[in-house]
C-alpha cells in the first residue's frame, strides 16, 4: 500500500540514496537538466526552497510504503486552475522496489489527487523515448501518449526524443 504526503526536507536523504551508484544516463532521464550529476543535498535543499517555499504553482510529493518510509517521489508543477491542468515530473521510486507496481500505484494516486482534490481535468508528463519501463508504468496508471517530441533534450550534440503523455479525468472515472 502506497500513501502520499507533501515532501519534507528529510526526504532528501532517501532521494540521495536512490541515486547513489546509479548510472548518469538514468539520472539525466530523471532530471532532464534540473539537477547536476551526482545529486547532492545542497541541490535538494534548493529544490525544497524553490518548490515548497517560493512557488505557488507546484509542490513535491513523497510516496510512503506500508511502513511509512519514503519509496517514491514526484513533483506536481505548472498548476493552472483556470485551464484545470497540472504537470507531473521528477518521478522516481526506490530502486529496491522497482518492478513491484509501486510506481504505477504512486502515479494512480497522483492522478486521483489531481482530479479529486485539485479539481484538475488534465495531467501531463514527458518521458524519454528510451525509457520504456517508465512509459509502461505511466500507461498502466492511466496516461496516454499524446505527442512525440523528436528533439526534446540535447546533450553533447545528441538529441533525445520524448513522448508528451496525458491523463484526463473523464477517462479515469474519478469525477
Amino acid at each position: 500500500m502506497i500513501r502520499l504526503r507533501p515532501y519534507k526536507p528529510s526526504d532528501a536523504w532517501p532521494l540521495l540514496r536512490w541515486w547513489d551508484g546509479r548510472p548518469a544516463e538514468e539520472f539525466v532521464k530523471w532530471s532532464a537538466g534540473r539537477f547536476s550529476y551526482p545529486l547532492t543535498i545542497e541541490q535538494l535543499d534548493g529544490y525544497f526552497e524553490e518548490w515548497c517555499l517560493k512557488r505557488e504553482d507546484g509542490w513535491p510529493m513523497t510516496a510512503l510504503g506500508p511502513d511509512g518510509k519514503p519509496v517514491g517521489h514526484f513533483l506536481m508543477r505548472s498548476a493552472d486552475y483556470e485551464k484545470k491542468s497540472v504537470r507531473v515530473g521528477l518521478i522516481v521510486t526506490d530502486p529496491q522496489i522497482r518492478g513491484a507496481g509501486c510506481g504505477t500505484q504512486m502515479m494512480r494516486l497522483a492522478l486521483q489527487y489531481a482530479f479529486e482534490t485539485l479539481g484538475m481535468e488534465r495531467v501531463t508528463l514527458t518521458v524519454f523515448e528510451n525509457n520504456p519501463a517508465a512509459r509502461a508504468c505511466y500507461q498502466a496508471a492511466g496516461f496516454r501518449k499524446k505527442t512525440y517530441l523528436p528533439e526534446y533534450w540535447k546533450e553533447d550534440g545528441e538529441a533525445f526524443g520524448a513522448y508528451e503523455m496525458e491523463a484526463r479525468a473523464e477517462n479515469e472515472g474519478t469525477r
